[in-house]
C-alpha cells in the first residue's frame, strides 16, 4: 500500500481547489445550498471580478418589481376670465415657408438570436454559469412609482390679448373672396373726413399686389382701397383722424381708429376685385 500513498500524495496538489471564504459570507445564494456553491467558487470569483450583476440578472430572468408611493401635493392653477381680445399685426410679403417635416427613419427590429455569453465566461458550461449567478445572491430590482394627490387652488386672471400675424398682400392674392385683404369698413365714427387718391399708370398701384401694399404699408391712415384692372388703385385715406392710441405705426400714425371694423366683402364693386381693408381698424371679423 506504500506505493498508493505516494501516488495520492503526487496527484492531490494538482487538483483545483474550490474552497473559499465566500461560501460563508457572501453566497448564501438564491435558494441554492452552500454545498452547491462550493463547486463553482472560481466561476463566482470570475463573475464578481467582472461586475457581472447585469448579466446574471438577465441570465436568471430576474424581473423588476414595482413599489408605489403616494404623496399629497397642493397645486395652484390660473383661471382666465372674460373673452380675450385679438390684436392683428400686418406684415409685408409672404409668410415664411413652413419647415419641412422630416419623417423618422424606418428602424427594423433587431433579430432575436441566441443569448451570447461574455468572453470572460467562454469555455464554462451554462450549468456552472447558472449556479455561479445563483450563488451571487442578487437582489430583486425595484422600480419606485409615485402617485400624487393634488389639492387645487384656483386664481382668476383677466384674459390676455391674442396677437395674430397676417400677411395681407402675400402672393398670389385671391380674387373676390371674403378673406384678407378684402373687407368692408363700418363704424368709422372717429374718422372726420377722408379723400380718395388714384394710383394709376406708372405707379405701384397698377397691380393688385401693389394696390394692397399701398394701403397696408405705404399710405398713412388708409381706410380702404379699391383695385380696378382698367384704372388702377383708389386709396381712401383719412385726413383728420382721432385714433385710440394703441397700434401707432408709420401707416397708422394716430393709432387704431376707434370703432373701425371690417367684415368680409361678399359683393365687390363692378370691375373690382373687392374692397381692400385698411391696416388701422380695431376689429377684423372673419377675415382669414
Amino acid at each position: 500500500m506504500y506505493w498508493k500513498s505516494i501516488v495520492l500524495t503526487l496527484v492531490l496538489p494538482l487538483l483545483p481547489s474550490y474552497a473559499s471564504p465566500l461560501l460563508e459570507d457572501n453566497i448564501a445564494g438564491r435558494n441554492l445550498p452552500a454545498v452547491e456553491c462550493a463547486k463553482v467558487t472560481k466561476v463566482i470569483s470570475i463573475l464578481q471580478l467582472h461586475s457581472a450583476t447585469p448579466f446574471c440578472s438577465s441570465f436568471l430572468g430576474i424581473k423588476t418589481t414595482t413599489s408605489t408611493i403616494t404623496t399629497v401635493k397642493t397645486s395652484t392653477v390660473t383661471s382666465t376670465t372674460g373673452t380675450p381680445s385679438t390684436s392683428v399685426v400686418f406684415l409685408p410679403g409672404n409668410p415664411p415657408a413652413p419647415k419641412e417635416r422630416r419623417e423618422p427613419a424606418d428602424l427594423d427590429e433587431a433579430p432575436v438570436g441566441k443569448r451570447d455569453n461574455p468572453a470572460y465566461l467562454s469555455g464554462i458550461a451554462s450549468s456552472a454559469i447558472l449556479s455561479g449567478c445563483e450563488c451571487l445572491n442578487l437582489p430583486t430590482p425595484v422600480t419606485k412609482t409615485t402617485t400624487t394627490s393634488l389639492k387645487t387652488v384656483t386664481t382668476k386672471v383677466p384674459a390676455k390679448t391674442v396677437t395674430k400675424t397676417v400677411y395681407p398682400c402675400a402672393t398670389p392674392i385671391p380674387n373676390q373672396t371674403p378673406t384678407v385683404p378684402y373687407g368692408l369698413s363700418s363704424g368709422s365714427s372717429s374718422i372726420i373726413s377722408y379723400g380718395n387718391t388714384l394710383y394709376g399708370s406708372g405707379t405701384t398701384g397698377t397691380t393688385l399686389e401693389g394696390c394692397c401694399n399701398l394701403c397696408y404699408f405705404t399710405v398713412p391712415n388708409c381706410i380702404q382701397a379699391f383695385y380696378y384692372s382698367y384704372e388702377g388703385c383708389v386709396v381712401s385715406q383719412a385726413t383728420e383722424v382721432m385714433g385710440t392710441g394703441p397700434g401707432i405705426s408709420n401707416v397708422c400714425p394716430n393709432g387704431k381708429f376707434a370703432g373701425l371694423t371690417y367684415s368680409p366683402d361678399t359683393n365687390p364693386p363692378f370691375r373690382s376685385t373687392g374692397d381692400i381693408a385698411g391696416p388701422c381698424g380695431t376689429t377684423y371679423n372673419n377675415l382669414g
